[in-house]
């Protein structure tokens, strides 16, 4: 049949890529799975909160990595600038910073719709349903670990023949070793790239270049290698045999941190497929501590994410609170639920 008189289907003539119309049945299974994690997540002491679908911009970009994602903007009466549910955690955070809700339960979740850009696929945009749990006042190991707990626990509720295999990250770590290799912005920008997608020719050449040193060089090799969260104890001795004793002063305590973190998670989590990736970043820079993203099997797109934010509260409020969360996106759920049946 020639492609211009192949029939088009109705919903293709009035839904844009991306975006999807969910029929009786559809809607009455994505209740069925909501009002599940619902149940799950008051169990477990946290309150149901409710976002708006549109957010002012001007915050959101103060906290957005350069060139990662674009905004979809219009403006109101007075012409600030307004985004269509661009980060929920911001949202979140924004929210119950505000006086009103200081008494409340501080741990919240959420079910909201957002607009992310989408590039690698046939969708410059996607609407996705996202499912968010945060804690505000708490970011320690042992409550990052029992959000992960949840996390699992809501996973094996839904797609108990599913399993997925979780990659940690340390912000503050990662950020403290780019500094130590001293190079400028744009220099940052790039190696910030090519490690996070493994580029190993790329990087070569741009490391040689700036001229890097021969010690420098193994950070960055370091960096590329992500291993067992069981091996992290050889992590750490190659890490202080590359860096000098100033160097290793300024990462200590991260160090220490993650070392402390990952003996807890081996003995409680050794079930759940662990890795440590020194060079993991996330597109937001509210992250101060450990970060993660949940893979599974042939799916190159993280289906959860989270971490710690210790500093966004006290943006919004000069309030210091330590906070961590995590969000999951729906749609993958489901997707991943109709291949079951």
């Amino acid at each position: 049949m020639n492609q211009k008189n192949k029939p088009i289907s109705s919903e293709q003539k009035w839904i844009p890529d991306g975006f999807h119309f969910l029929g009786p049945e559809e809607s009455k299974n994505r209740r069925n799975l909501l009002q599940s994690f619902s149940e799950l997540f008051e169990r477990e002491g946290y309150s149901e909160i409710t976002l708006p679908s549109f957010d002012y911009s001007n915050s959101f970009r103060s906290q957005l990595q350069d060139g990662v994602e674009s905004l979809l903007v219009t403006k109101d009466w007075d012409g600030n600038e307004l985004s269509p549910g661009v980060d929920l955690t911001l949202q979140v955070v924004k929210g119950m910073a505000a006086r009103s809700h200081w008494e409340e339960n501080q741990n919240v979740y959420y079910f909201a719709k957002k607009i992310r850009d989408h590039k690698k696929r046939n969708a410059s945009r996607r609407e996705v349903l996202q499912v968010g749990v945060e804690s505000l006042g708490r970011s320690d190991t042992k409550q990052l670990v029992s959000q992960i707990q949840i996390l699992k626990k809501l996973w094996d509720k839904t797609l108990p023949n599913k399993s997925f295999t979780i990659v940690f990250g340390h912000s503050s770590f990662f950020r403290s070793l780019l500094e130590i290799l001293g190079w400028n912005e744009e220099q940052t920008k790039l190696l910030q790239q090519f490690l996070y997608t493994k580029n190993i020719p790329e990087l070569v050449s741009l490391a040689a270049r700036e001229n890097t040193s021969e010690s420098h060089m193994r950070i960055i090799q370091l960096l590329l290698k992500p291993i067992l969260t069981t091996e992290i104890d050889d992590f750490k001795k190659s890490i202080e045999v590359v860096l000098s004793k100033e160097e290793l002063m300024k990462i200590n305590t991260d160090l220490e941190s993650i070392i402390s973190f990952f003996e807890v998670w081996n003995k409680q989590m050794n079930g759940i497929p662990s890795i440590w990736d020194p060079s993991l970043v996330r597109d937001l820079s509210y992250y101060t501590g450990f970060m993660f993203q949940g893979y599974v099997e042939q799916d190159p797109e993280p289906v959860f994410a989270g971490g710690v934010y210790n500093e966004l509260y006290a943006s919004f409020t000069g309030i210091p609170k330590e906070a961590c969360g995590f969000a999951l996106h729906l749609d993958s759920i489901e997707v991943m639920l109709n291949k079951e049946k």
